[in-house]
């Protein structure tokens, strides 16, 4: 019996996850202008909110008060202040942007689905081979056992003709060893059968799911070339307003609005792929967020001195 080997293949739809993680292989905004501070604190209010977002009022104030946290945890002092009247305005533009984001995003929820699939289906696969090669194992023990046994009847068969006995009682026993290695035989020939449908079966599978492969690592192929990363602005001050165009989550909102709330506080970009005023959001951890040192030196440049008087315990208080 022969088996063909599994042919493990990864779906390659990493460029996607990688890009779902942070919602933004796109630039928050890549403009050299200089950013003026914003007489601190700053009163905001939400403004405009496509509905498409599906996000109401009380939950972008919810993400902007976690985002102006960021920066209140580092200085100390509170910047901005929610006022429903307040001239300075935070608003939510959905445009070709945020549609490209939610089909990429419906469309790698997709792809991780049938991944899911596909290794469920490959860990089944692969107990049923394991149990197939087991199975192999078994019978041919049983076979060359049987093969033993059928010799040494055969020899002492050979030996009792030798002798020309005449023994009644010998013959009947060689006669009900035949009977019983028959049986024997017959028994393991129908597992060694039911063991061939096994393989077959277990062949056929492995085919199947070798295709299922290949168009899976198709469709993410096709995937990462339909929603191949770009840079574009996903969110933009103005020094009187705040517009945010894209994201894929509440995290990446989250760190968006804390984004464009830092260029409030006048600052400007940083050089580290890692920090918050990183033009590009990218090497970020965006559920736990936390400055970094490139964010904390443009603070300290930025805001008067007197404003950071807990600052270095802040610091402290992270390492």
């Amino acid at each position: 019996m022969r088996y063909h080997h599994f042919a493990f293949f990864a779906a390659c739809i990493c460029i996607g996850i990688s890009n779902l993680s942070y919602a933004q292989n796109n630039s928050t905004n890549t403009d050299t202008h200089t950013h003026e501070l914003v007489k601190a604190p700053l009163h905001y209010r939400i403004a405009d909110i496509d509905p498409r977002f599906n996000l109401s009022t009380q939950q972008v104030l919810e993400l902007t008060q976690q985002a102006a946290q960021i920066w209140e945890k580092e200085t100390g002092q509170q910047h901005f202040i929610y006022d429903p009247q307040a001239e300075f305005a935070i608003n939510l533009v959905f445009d070709e942007r945020q549609q490209r984001s939610t089909e990429r995003v419906q469309n790698l929820d997709q792809l991780k689905q049938q991944q899911g699939q596909w290794e469920q289906q490959n860990k089944q696969l692969q107990q049923f081979k394991d149990e197939v090669q087991k199975t192999t194992l078994l019978i041919a023990s049983k076979q060359s056992q049987l093969a033993a046994q059928f010799q040494q009847y055969n020899i002492d068969v050979q030996h009792f003709n030798q002798m020309r006995s005449s023994s009644k009682e010998l013959a009947d026993q060689l006669t009900q060893r035949q009977k019983v290695l028959q049986l024997q035989s017959a028994t393991l020939q129908q597992e060694v059968q039911q063991h061939n449908q096994k393989t077959q079966q277990l062949n056929h599978d492995i085919k199947i799911l070798n295709q299922t492969n290949k168009q899976l690592v198709a469709s993410a192929n096709q995937f990462n070339q339909t929603f191949e990363p770009r840079l574009f602005h996903k969110g933009h001050f103005n020094g009187k307003q705040i517009y945010v165009y894209e994201f894929s989550s509440k995290n990446d909102l989250r760190l968006t609005l804390a984004h464009e709330f830092g260029h409030a506080l006048g600052l400007e970009h940083t050089n580290d792929p890692t920090s918050l005023m990183y033009p590009i959001i990218h090497q970020k951890n965006i559920q736990r967020f936390t400055l970094t040192q490139a964010d904390r030196d443009l603070v300290q440049a930025a805001i008067p001195t007197q404003l950071l008087s807990s600052l270095n315990t802040s610091i402290s208080d992270k390492n």
